[in-house]
């Protein structure tokens, strides 16, 4: 299996990400409010991203133009 490229996997994904799976500005302040710190803000982020990216892969629209 490669290895991804962290930063840039990121960068490949900016515009392509259906904005129906996004994180929204909303998302981002209610998600820090909660958060304990900035490690707990990093798991909370990814996890939200990772139920996002099921949600978008499940309907197959996970990118724009899919």
């Amino acid at each position: 299996m490669a290895k991804l490229n962290t930063l840039r996997a990121i960068e490949n994904a900016k515009g392509k990400i259906n904005t129906r799976y996004d994180l929204t500005y909303e998302d981002i302040e209610k998600i820090e409010k909660v958060s304990k710190g900035h490690f707990d803000l990093i798991c909370k982020f990814f996890v939200f991203g990772y139920v996002q990216g099921a949600k978008a892969q499940k309907k197959g629209c996970a990118y724009i133009g899919k």
